[in-house]
């Protein structure tokens, strides 16, 4: 019933695929998922990689972006 729904993922290089769903990705849509994977890092324990990628949402996220970054940076001290 899915005759053909694999063939063209098939012919891909990896990092084709990879390089397609980065560009769907718009500048403030990747710095929210990075204080996503952020939160998730201090939920697991990992304040020093919570922390590094804080610092890059504080450089590259808007502005309510920074403060979210900064009052979670706060939290972990």
């Amino acid at each position: 019933w899915l005759t053909g729904a694999g063939d063209d993922l098939g012919s891909l290089e990896d990092g084709e695929v990879e390089d397609d769903f980065s560009s769907l990705i718009s500048g403030e849509d990747e710095v929210g998922t990075k204080l996503d994977l952020a939160k998730a890092y201090i939920d697991m324990g990992d304040q020093e990689s919570a922390r590094n990628i804080l610092s890059e949402v504080v450089q590259e996220g808007s502005q309510d972006q920074q403060r979210e970054a900064n009052d979670l940076m706060r939290q972990i001290g």
